[in-house]
């Protein structure tokens, strides 16, 4: 079972381990760094790396029932306007939080459905 404790500015700390970058929870409980490479052509057009749509892509690999974004700390993540259409056109619950208040639902939530987070840990 996986257990997010806390979170920060710059980390989380997920069954004891401190992540000081954002990570990806899977349905079956792999944690992984998140791979912010698949949106980062993105971040020229709106100045930090936002969730885009090959990003959403991989979110949904697993076939999530619900899926969860931690926006940060701040709920700043950008979140682009394909990856929302991605999402939405899924079939999984979206739920869209700052990451303070996603990882207490990530908590309640992944203990009964298949839940995929993505945590972003900054701003």
């Amino acid at each position: 079972m996986v257990r997010v404790e806390e979170t920060g500015f710059g980390y989380i700390v997920i069954n004891g381990k401190r992540f000081d970058h954002d990570v990806v929870i899977r349905t079956d409980g792999s944690i992984e760094a998140r791979k912010k490479e698949l949106s980062s052509r993105y971040k020229r057009f709106i100045g930090h790396t936002p969730l885009g749509p090959e990003e959403a892509i991989d979110l949904l690999r697993d076939q999530p029932e619900i899926v969860i974004i931690g926006t940060g700390q701040y709920g700043v993540l950008p979140i682009h306007e394909e990856a929302e259409k991605i999402l939405s056109k899924s079939g999984a619950r979206i739920i869209k939080l700052k990451t303070p208040d996603a990882i207490r639902e990530y908590n309640k939530l992944s203990l009964k459905h298949r839940t995929t987070a993505l945590f972003h840990v900054t701003c």
